[in-house]
């Protein structure tokens, strides 16, 4: 007889389909090493795509070796810039930046200001940043 998982097991985590994979919590990591990473491997860019953003290959960091990460299409993101993976130079040796979108423009807080300028006539709308102005 099989008994349903109750909702403490699955609050407390001891139901193992509700446990999260541990794969997305590695590429957070911050990786600084102080050797250098071998030399980036040449790699022809295709033409570009309509919608995508092409990221460059890089050396990773994987269980204690270089492992070369092939370029990949990235969705393009509306308001976004994409940051190319590789390795900079720090106090300490060479750290990992891993490719990420960035906000690129700030219109939804300039548009915020912009409303307020109007007449105060106008039906007032809810501003879930306005705690923060």
């Amino acid at each position: 007889m099989t008994h349903p998982p109750s909702i403490a097991a699955i609050l407390t985590g001891r139901f193992s389909s509700f446990i999260s994979s541990p794969a997305k919590a590695c590429d957070d990591i911050s990786v600084v090493l102080k050797n250098a990473p071998p030399p980036s491997k040449y790699e022809v860019a295709p033409s570009p795509r309509a919608g995508m953003v092409w990221s460059p290959g890089f050396w990773n960091y994987v269980g204690g070796w270089y492992v070369w990460q092939a370029g990949h299409w990235e969705l393009d993101q509306p308001d976004q810039q994409y940051q190319h993976p590789g390795w900079q130079k720090v106090i300490h040796g060479w750290k990992l930046q891993r490719g990420r979108w960035r906000l690129a423009s700030v219109n939804f807080i300039q548009s915020g200001v912009a409303a307020k300028g109007q007449d105060d006539g106008a039906e007032r709308r809810y501003d879930p940043l306005a705690a923060f102005r």
